[in-house]
């Protein structure tokens, strides 16, 4: 019934962001209870700052305080074996990442898993201007291209088992990748990337299905040829640390 009455009632709200909001407070309505917890959190702080969003596919309620911690709580499962898993992962890649990767904890409340980030200030790429792009593109995709290689050869013996054979070996846009990279970078006033964000969706696996889609989107976007330059530059990077390789 809670599905129904909310597909009835989004159905006349244009705004997506907003439509979501209001259909998982109609639907799950524990959110409530989850900043109840996250202004119990914030007791004895100074100031306590609460702004709410809603995670992709509406997988997880998000609570952001004082921006300085972001919680996430799962609205479809326990959440606890997602945010195992993101937790090994993220440790085990934050101390090779050219880019910074939050800091996570888990907590535990009321029976779920609830994964707690820090606070990653900056402007997601998704949200500068094609104009922006186009002045910035070469500096951008250049820093974005070198994570991708960076953490595409790694193979960091910790979540070797995550792998589908963890005899895989890192290979040609072949590795450790984490596939939404059109909108989780973000920037500085400077176009410097200083974090990537939402890192569960990673896996040992083929880059090219979500370099596809991030380049048709960028080009919707009016982010002209940013697909074609991080290609450009990953290739680089991979293939003289090739010829690097062989003439040592």
């Amino acid at each position: 019934m809670r599905h129904f009455m909310s597909n009835f009632i989004c159905a006349f709200i244009p705004n997506k962001t907003f439509r979501d909001k209001l259909r998982v407070m109609v639907r799950y309505p524990c959110v409530f209870d989850y900043v109840k917890f996250v202004r119990h959190y914030a007791r004895n702080m100074k100031k306590c700052d609460i702004k709410t969003r809603v995670g992709r596919g509406c997988k997880n309620f998000v609570v952001i305080l004082n921006d300085k911690y972001v919680f996430k709580f799962p609205l479809m499962s326990d959440g606890r074996d997602i945010s195992e898993r993101e937790k090994r992962i993220t440790d085990a890649l934050r101390p090779i990442s050219p880019i910074k990767i939050p800091m996570m904890d888990i907590i535990q409340y009321n029976g779920i898993t609830v994964r707690r980030y820090e606070f990653a200030h900056g402007i997601l790429l998704s949200d500068v201007s094609p104009r922006d792009i186009a002045a910035h593109r070469d500096k951008i995709t250049k820093q974005i291209a070198n994570m991708i290689y960076v953490i595409g050869k790694s193979d960091p013996v910790e979540i070797r088992d995550l792998k589908p054979n963890k005899n895989d070996k890192p290979g040609y846009l072949y590795g450790w990748f984490q596939g939404d990279i059109w909108q989780n970078f973000l920037l500085d006033d400077n176009f410097n990337i200083t974090y990537f964000i939402d890192w569960e969706d990673t896996c040992f696996q083929s880059f090219l299905p979500a370099l596809r889609v991030a380049t048709r989107t960028w080009e919707k976007r009016g982010y002209c040829y940013m697909g074609v330059d991080v290609m450009d530059e990953y290739s680089k990077l991979y293939f003289n640390d090739v010829k690097r390789v062989k003439k040592s």
